[in-house]
């Protein structure tokens, strides 16, 4: 017996109802079914219609169900897979979760009187699930068509005999036994069933069950099974592959760290934050104000809760790119004087611009990491496209199609969220504390769970594999990808210049972050603005407030580029009116310009009968 599922029978009915231009517009005058079954258990299915239109309509449509609700638990439901469309007129296929819609005819023309129309497919239901006999349970016709089919004839081609006592004929409504009215022979050579039926009325169906002999279907070869494990080599040949290509080309030098009190020479906080992570974000942007207030090219004025900035001399001993910035800084505002509103949008685009000059800077003998690392890391990204291939086709290889290219899709996309995840990690790897790095180990970690879990649900959703194949594939593949992809970030080898400029900046970063107070205290009367000539890179580095922090005890001289409210005597004082600014600017700075029915199936015993409707294939058709 099969489960009805009478949700989907309610949505297959409004899908016909919409389909329909009017129900009695036309009459199924004839109808005729050929199908022959390959040795390999695939049905090929050409019908041919003849359709009265009685007023203008424009074609003809077939809603074809693929999916099967098997009420044995001891089997797994079937998804059908539908190729090889072809028809008689302008065709467009459609697919839903649980139905093909064929349709033929256009939008743009109506057709009177009587019509021919025809189309074959091919339907699968893939191997023969039973394991002491083979079976044929089709429904010829589908309980959903919404007119009379007036004549009705089929023929039935086998790839071997058929024993006549195997073969049962059931016609009427979902679960009816009786065959009264159909009429049918088998051939001498036992190969062929021929017949026909009386009219078939809207919701009748007729369904022809021949059980055969097991192996009476070509075993057909587990494409699927053979490329999970293929899957399974690939990912466990890459993954020490990787490995050879980071250890061989991408491993870097320990790094030589000596505190250093002074700023690298030659390089603004810009510069700085750069080399950091290799790319150019606003807060590297806003340190540069207060590199330049230091330097006597700005005024800071604060008025309530606003920031506004005065002109003063231009950048000396700046790069191009400095230059390039404090000009389009002032080019914002007018007569010299920008208020931090006068940053949205106008700002973004030269900001943008001096990304591409940054990056333009550091390329050549300044290239912050050896050109055969790059390359070697984009062969570990390519190599990525393998493991999403073999889980695209672990899970389709037996029925390519799109539903291929899109698991493949989904797959690489994965592939490539986590190599920017992993980008992102590592920007900063290096001047972060043990917690923190085991706390972004932990979320990748995470992260390749829930991609683990998204390709399942992926492959369960696209192709309804069982649960186990679709579990490995996607289990395989996370984690390859995972891995794959931490190698092809960590494979980026520092250059030797890259690797001295980050000694030094991580150099200044250990003196902020160790320096003590006595020491301090010495470096304030020899440099009584030492405090401001630092804290613009320690704005870049993320450690203003520590920097704060180590004066805490010590007075300062007020800022002379500052005017507003506050009195700035004191480290923290500062650091407070550096927040408000900080957060003013970096909003500013990066603020830019403004259906279906699924079939049902109770499967059988060896030996019994059908039933009208139980079978697969069915579905229904109309005018429209």
């Amino acid at each position: 017996m099969r489960k009805q599922t009478w949700l989907s029978v309610l949505v297959l009915l409004c899908l016909c109802a919409i389909s329909l231009h009017a129900a009695s517009g036309y009459s199924i005058e004839s109808m005729q079914s050929d199908i022959t079954i390959t040795a390999e258990g695939h049905y090929d299915v050409h019908e041919q219609v003849s359709l009265y239109f009685h007023e203008p309509l424009h074609g003809f449509y077939r809603v074809l169900p693929t999916y099967y609700d098997i009420v044995d638990g001891s089997r797994e439901d079937v998804y059908a897979r539908i190729s090889r469309i072809k028809a008689s007129d302008t065709l467009q296929v459609s697919h839903g979760s649980t139905y093909v819609e064929i349709r033929l005819g256009s939008a743009d023309r109506t057709v009177r009187g009587l019509q021919e129309y025809a189309i074959s497919y091919r339907y699968d239901i893939g191997q023969d699930p039973y394991e002491n006999y083979d079976e044929f349970y089709y429904n010829i016709v589908g309980e959903y068509w919404e007119q009379p089919i007036k004549q009705f004839s089929f023929s039935l081609q086998f790839p071997a005999p058929v024993d006549a006592d195997m073969i049962s004929f059931s016609r009427g409504v979902y679960g009816s036994t009786d065959a009264e009215g159909v009429s049918w022979k088998l051939s001498p050579d036992r190969m062929q069933i021929t017949g026909e039926t009386t009219a078939l009325r809207p919701g009748e169906a007729l369904t022809v069950r021949v059980q055969m002999p097991n192996g009476y279907f070509t075993e057909r070869t587990d494409w699927q099974g053979r490329f999970r494990i293929v899957l399974l080599i690939v990912s466990a040949l890459l993954i020490p592959l990787a490995w050879f290509t980071w250890s061989r080309y991408g491993k870097d030098k320990d790094l030589i760290v000596v505190p250093n009190h002074e700023p690298p020479r030659g390089m603004s906080p810009l510069d700085v934050g750069y080399i950091i992570d290799e790319t150019l974000d606003p807060r590297d942007v806003t340190s540069m104000i207060f590199y330049w207030a230091d330097r006597g090219c700005l005024t800071i004025v604060e008025e309530g809760k606003s920031f506004s900035f005065i002109r003063g001399k231009d950048p000396v001993d700046a790069s191009s790119y400095e230059r390039q910035l404090f000009k389009a800084f002032f080019a914002a505002g007018s007569n010299g004087v920008v208020r931090e509103t006068d940053l949205k949008g106008s700002f973004f685009q030269a900001y943008q611009k001096l990304k591409t000059q940054v990056d333009a800077f550091y390329r050549g003998d300044r290239a912050l990491a050896s050109v055969k690392s790059r390359n070697k890391a984009v062969l570990i990204v390519l190599s990525m496209l393998l493991p999403a291939a073999g889980f695209a086709l672990a899970l389709t290889a037996n029925y390519v199609g799109m539903s291929t290219g899109v698991l493949f899709a989904l797959a690489t996309g994965e592939g490539v969220l986590m190599v920017v995840l992993w980008h992102l990690l590592f920007r900063t790897w290096h001047i972060r504390k043990t917690f923190g790095k085991l706390f972004r180990i932990l979320l990748m970690l995470i992260v390749g769970i829930v991609g683990c879990v998204v390709l399942m649900i992926g492959g369960l959703f696209v192709v309804g594999n069982s649960m186990d194949a679709v579990l490995v594939s996607a289990g395989v593949t996370a984690v390859t990808q995972l891995i794959l992809s931490y190698f092809a970030v960590i494979t980026r080898q520092r250059s030797a210049y890259g690797r001295s400029m980050l000694e030094q900046i991580l150099g200044l970063r250990e003196f902020i972050e160790r320096v003590e107070i006595d020491e301090l205290k010495r470096m304030i009367d020899k440099d009584p603005d030492y405090y401001y000539r630092i804290l613009s890179f320690a704005i870049v580095l993320g450690l203003e407030k520590k920097w704060a922090k180590k004066f805490d005890s010590i007075t300062i001289e007020p800022p002379s580029w500052y005017a507003g409210p506050h009195t700035m005597i004191h480290a923290l004082a500062v650091s407070s009116m550096l927040s408000r600014c900080n957060s003013a600017l970096t909003g500013s700075i990066a603020a830019p310009t403004n259906g279906a029915k699924g079939g049902h199936f109770g499967g059988s015993s060896f030996g019994g009968g059908g039933f009208s409707g139980g079978g697969f294939g069915g579905g229904g058709g109309g005018a429209w």
